[in-house]
């Protein structure tokens, strides 16, 4: 009998979504709807972990679930959203799962089943995926846009600007100034380290 799966998704602040969705559903269609009741783009990468009681992640690759492999070699073992149905592991109440829908910025809400039921004759009638709570608002998805005002790569060096080349460093006394160190070993000024 077919069931209906009533996810909670979360985050640490106020943030709040249920949505119902069919077992024979892919994690595929609850990435698109977590996305669609964010309003977010659902084409950055995302992935689903598979976690304990505690909200712990295992690394290991059988409990990932990506959008898609971006190393064949290294992620081969890992299922993708759109091959795995939600009733891949028996639903139970109390199911969890970290949804990373923020690659760039490492963001994550909590995913947890909440309610599992059998499909009613009332459901026929029902559209699912379906949104059954939102409570506040979600966080900012972080775009690459955003990324260019976070970080830019020459910023770092900026901080060595203030640096002359002809400037002595006042740490380093360099009394040995005809061609030898301290230990009477020379060096070659033919090398550039």
């Amino acid at each position: 009998m077919q069931k209906i799966i009533k996810y909670k998704i979360s985050d640490d602040l106020e943030f709040v979504r249920e949505i119902e969705m069919k077992d024979d559903s892919t994690f595929k269609d609850l990435h698109t709807a977590i996305q669609k009741a964010c309003k977010y783009d659902p084409t950055l990468i995302t992935m689903f972990y598979i976690a304990d009681e505690n909200w712990e992640v295992d690394d290991e690759p059988e409990n990932e679930i990506l959008l898609e492999r971006m190393d064949e070699k290294t992620q081969q073992d890992c299922r993708l959203m759109e091959d795995t149905p939600l009733n891949f592991v028996k639903p139970e109440k109390g199911q969890k799962y970290l949804y990373l829908y923020d690659l760039l910025g490492e963001n994550s809400f909590f995913v947890e089943v909440v309610d599992v039921r059998n499909f009613t004759k009332k459901d026929e009638k029902t559209k699912f995926p379906k949104c059954t709570l939102a409570e506040g608002l979600p966080p900012k998805q972080l775009e690459l846009d955003d990324l260019g005002e976070e970080f830019n790569e020459n910023e770092p060096l900026e901080d060595f600007d203030d640096f002359d080349e002809e400037e002595e460093n006042p740490y380093y006394d360099n009394e040995f100034e005809d061609g030898y160190d301290e230990f009477g070993g020379g060096y070659n000024d033919d090398y550039n380290y």
